[in-house]
């Protein structure tokens, strides 16, 4: 870090090639020995926080530039997700569902067995050190269908 007190370095130009790498202000402030709080403090300068924001806008480019490269190479997932945050387009679900459909999944699953001391509340009902997995199969549930 920089000694406390003296002016902070920081070429602009260098600053916007980084900021086009989309960086953040601590890898901003690691590149040039400062802290946080100095590129915080040099934003409000209206020239330095135009280099930054120059050089951010640069970068959204040039990744809308490589989505656009992928998209006419074919990348059909680059299309979806272009289509949804460019055209705002999205995925259309319909359910339709007619009747008087009504069912419930019921799982069942075994109990610890309570010994006598447990009953009288001395010990707890498991051990944690000897859980074990339970494997729940086919005939361990039933459906449940209610008519209204």
């Amino acid at each position: 870090m920089a000694q406390r007190g003296t002016t902070a370095k920081i070429d602009l130009a260098e600053l916007e090639k980084l900021c086009s790498l989309q960086c953040t202000d601590e890898e901003l402030a690691a590149w040039f020995n400062v802290t946080t709080r100095t590129i915080e403090r040099k934003r409000k300068n209206a020239k330095f926080a135009e280099v930054m924001n120059r050089g951010k806008a640069k970068g959204r480019i040039s990744i809308r530039r490589m989505q656009m490269k992928l998209l006419e190479q074919g990348n059909a997932t680059m299309g979806v997700w272009l289509g949804k945050n460019v055209l705002n387009q999205t995925d259309a679900i319909k359910h339709d569902i007619t009747g008087n459909i009504t069912s419930y999944l019921s799982v069942i699953l075994p109990r610890a067995e309570l010994t006598a001391d447990a009953r009288l509340g001395a010990q707890p009902l498991m051990d944690s050190s000897k859980a074990q997995d339970v494997k729940i199969e086919a005939a361990d549930y039933e459906t449940v269908v209610e008519d209204e």
